[in-house]
């Protein structure tokens, strides 16, 4: 997120001036920039909602989306003649400055390889969805039986149940379950 942020950031900001007119990242690249932050937002999105193998393509994706930011930096240190021209700059004007945001960019996407290096190893060792938001297993009844008995049946073996406690549950005389029974008693008091 914050390679995100500082690609996105340096590219609207002056990457080199000239004469008092300067070009930004944006304008060197020809918004290059843009759609690399745009594919960093993607990836990340899609960190949140794809298992193991998902995630591993995913970090070798944002790791060569890395590379493509810190070679858009290398290869655009310089402006062309047209580019100054379009300013309104002539081609014979001072000595060009070059301010740090090139350098903010690049240390941007050397922390987008990083990370998707990062990602890549260690995707296996995140949890799954599934074990996230934890999946429920059993039947409904053994589900609510587990609730009752105060037990989470998202965790481990808590939705099977065995026989003799999902039956004991259940009050035979007057159809209600034990919760449900210790509900009315004490509304009724």
């Amino acid at each position: 997120m914050v390679a995100v942020i500082l690609i996105s950031v340096s590219s609207r900001r002056m990457w080199l001036e000239r004469a008092g007119i300067g070009l930004t990242g944006a304008d060197l690249t020809g918004g290059l920039t843009t759609a690399i932050v745009l594919m960093l937002v993607v990836t990340m999105a899609l960190v949140l909602v794809v298992r193991t193998t998902g995630r591993r393509v995913t970090g070798v994706l944002q790791a060569l989306v890395g590379i493509g930011v810190v070679a858009i930096v290398v290869t655009h240190r310089t402006a062309t003649a047209h580019q100054w021209a379009a300013k309104g700059v002539d081609a014979g004007a001072s000595q060009v400055h070059v301010s740090v945001w090139p350098w903010v960019c690049l240390v941007a996407g050397v922390l987008t390889i990083l990370s998707g290096i990062g990602l890549t190893v260690l995707a296996g060792r995140w949890p799954s969805r599934a074990r996230r938001t934890g999946e429920m297993t059993g039947d409904s009844r053994s589900v609510w039986d587990a609730l009752d008995r105060g037990e989470d049946p998202t965790v481990g073996d808590a939705a099977e149940v065995p026989a003799k406690k999902a039956e004991s549950a259940y009050d035979d005389s007057s159809g209600m379950h034990n919760g449900q029974r210790a509900r009315a008693e004490s509304t009724s008091e």
